[in-house]
């Protein structure tokens, strides 16, 4: 067997020297697919394909865990593009490593780019070979992220399933005071990290917003701001092509011949604009007279703006 069906075989991006040689690939062979290129050595008898998320292989190269957002990006759950190698460790760990070089030593290594996690884990027992179990990674988003990307991962994880009511309570309990609240702003309908990022810049702002809501003629709308504003939050995966642009295209028309005003917003405006978003918004519901409907709380925020 080669090294790579190895890993297919045992479902992991983490294989030791000894794990390979057990499912049957030799030495020879190991070393061959180092060699390569197709697996990579994170440290002294530690593996992964090499097609393993960039974070993983720095986080195995140290000598823990994925944590945190490194995890969650795992488990399929939305994470900021620009983000750190997160790693869990134990107490007892020793000969630590840089992240970029397996011949530095932690100590030595440039800790720019790199978050080190040492608090038990609360599910030690869902934990793998390479990375913390999906609670443990949300927790430890909760206590690190700045308020909206870690509601933005938690949506995420809500919407894949991966935690529900039962483990949000368990969680709960875990958080600080200050933190705590957050749980309550999350909702398992967003379609993306950046929808739940212009949701709850919305939300800040006073107005009343609702995920995913379905139009008769049109489908699913990203957000609904009152009752005649519709937000979507336009990602570069499902909206690049020709096809994804026409319907786009179809949709915005059968929005308009409803009466609703349509606000597309980019990647990079819902990342980095949010307050342009949330004005062309507020100016929205004016001008299509829902201003009452549209209002959670705070009518000045309207006639400030």
């Amino acid at each position: 067997m080669d090294a790579l069906s190895a890993f297919s075989a045992r479902d992991t991006l983490c294989l030791t020297r000894r794990d390979l040689l057990v499912t049957g690939v030799s030495p020879r062979a190991i070393a061959s697919s180092v060699h390569a290129g197709v697996v990579v050595r994170a440290r002294r008898g530690v593996y992964c394909p090499a097609s393993a998320p960039r974070h993983v292989i720095r986080a195995l190269r140290v000598g823990g865990l994925a944590a945190c957002t490194t995890a969650a990006e795992t488990f399929g759950f939305w994470v900021p593009e620009s983000r750190i190698t997160e790693v869990w460790l134990p107490h007892q760990a020793s000969r630590l490593r840089s992240p970029d070089s397996r011949r530095v030593p932690l100590a030595h290594a440039d800790r720019a780019r790199l978050s080190t996690h040492w608090k038990p884990l609360t599910h030690p027992a869902a934990a793998s070979s390479w990375r913390v179990g999906a609670q443990d990674a949300i927790l430890q988003v909760l206590g690190c992220l700045p308020r909206e990307l870690a509601i933005a991962v938690l949506d995420s994880a809500l919407a894949a399933g991966a935690v529900g009511g039962f483990e949000l309570d368990a969680v709960a309990g875990l958080l600080s005071a200050r933190r705590r609240p957050w749980l309550a702003l999350a909702d398992g309908r967003a379609g993306s990290g950046t929808e739940t990022l212009v949701r709850l810049a919305l939300r800040d702002a006073g107005l009343r917003v609702t995920p995913q809501v379905r139009i008769p003629g049109v489908g699913r709308v990203d957000l609904l701001v009152g009752t005649k504003v519709v937000v979507e939050v336009n990602s570069e995966l499902w909206h690049s092509t020709a096809v994804q642009r026409a319907e786009d295209y179809r949709r915005d028309l059968a929005l308009a011949r409803l009466g609703y005003t349509v606000i597309r917003v980019s990647y990079d405006q819902a990342m980095n604009s949010r307050d342009q978003v949330v004005l062309a918004a507020l100016s929205a519901v004016r001008s299509t007279g829902t201003a009452s409907q549209s209002l959670r709380h705070r009518r000045s925020q309207l006639r400030q703006s």
